[in-house]
Order: structure tokens, then sequence, then C-alpha cells
């Protein structure tokens, strides 16, 4: 009889764990799936309107874009698991009048292609844009909507890196302006 009662408590027991282990891996250990590329894509558009996906390549857990805009053509890298822009690099600006010629050795190589054939933009070296200062972005809020700054975030909304500016003006109203840190656009103004 006490064998029996040992036995039936080491089953119960064992299926308490096995059942808790279960319930956790089901509910609460949950690994983000990688992005489609059409998340990316739909994530790059809404981050720089106006701009282009000229090419677009995962590579491990990242995916390479390239874009071109009125101002360059850009690199930028997207991590397939947060869904974060991680870096961002102009690769060509346009109307730049400065660009220096090539040399020799580099118009006797041939331009590099991927598996497809379509070639690939080339990488250069030059320092990558920045997000806009708090100072930039105060300047824009202020342009919209002349008033007292009273706060100033740095924010990510949908994956999009965004100032969120706080502007109380004369008649005691406050508007709230969201500003894409990156292209300066303002996404949204909103009045309390």
């Amino acid at each position: 009889m006490k064998n029996k009662k040992r036995f039936l408590i080491l089953i119960t027991g064992a299926f308490l764990v096995l059942s808790g282990t279960s319930l956790f891996y089901l509910f609460f250990n949950k690994a983000e799936a990688l992005a489609s590329e059409t998340e990316v894509r739909e994530l790059v558009e809404n981050q720089f309107r106006g701009s282009i996906i000229t090419s677009m390549q995962q590579k491990n857990e990242a995916y390479e874009v390239f874009m071109e805009n009125d101002m360059g053509e850009y690199q930028l890298t997207v991590d397939g698991r947060t869904r974060e822009i991680t870096s961002l690099k102009l690769k060509n600006r346009k109307g730049d009048a400065g660009g220096s010629e090539p040399s020799s050795a580099d118009s006797e190589q041939e331009e590099p292609s991927d598996e497809s054939g379509n070639p690939v933009p080339p990488v250069e070296e030059e320092p990558a844009p920045s997000m806009l200062t708090r100072d930039e972005a105060i300047e824009i809020a202020l342009k919209e909507v002349p008033g007292k700054v009273e706060d100033v975030e740095l924010d990510d909304e949908d994956g999009i890196k965004v100032y969120e500016v706080e502007i109380e003006v004369d008649d005691d109203s406050e508007a709230t302006i969201i500003i894409n840190a990156y292209t300066g656009e303002i996404l949204s103004l909103t009045w309390d």
C-alpha cells in the first residue's frame, strides 16, 4: 500500500513537472520569427517614404537593403529578429559635384554582380548619415507649431525611430509632434 502511494505521488509529480515545462514553452518561450522580405520592405518604405528599394538580400538573420531617394543611394541593415534598422550608410550622394574620378585600377575591374547577374552597388567608405539631433527635431517642431518646448523624447514606434516633441502654445493647449528621426518628416501632429 505504501509503495502504491509513493508510486502515485512520483507519477503525479512527474506529470506536473512535464505539464509545467510544456506550458512554459508553449506560452512564454516564444522566439521571434525571422521577418519576411515583405515585412522588411514595408518597414523600410514606411521609414523612408519616397525612397525606392533597388535591392534586398538576406544575410544570416539580417537583411541588407539598398535604396535610393532624391538625396542619394543608401545601404541599410535590418535585423530580421527585432525588425529594427541597425545600420544606415550613404553610398552615393546625388548632386555631389566633388566626387573623385575613378582610378585606372577601378576602371579595369569588372563590376560586381549577384547570383542573378544583376549589378550590386559598389561599397564606398563614406560617413553614414546619422539621425537628427535633439536640437534639429526641436527646430522642425517649432517651425510647425510655434510655442514653448515642454518635452522631447526619442522613441521607437513600429520599428521607426521618432522624436516625440511636446510644445505648449500660449492658450495653454499642447501639441505633440512625432518626427521621423532619420528623415525629419513630421509623421503626426496632435493637440491636447
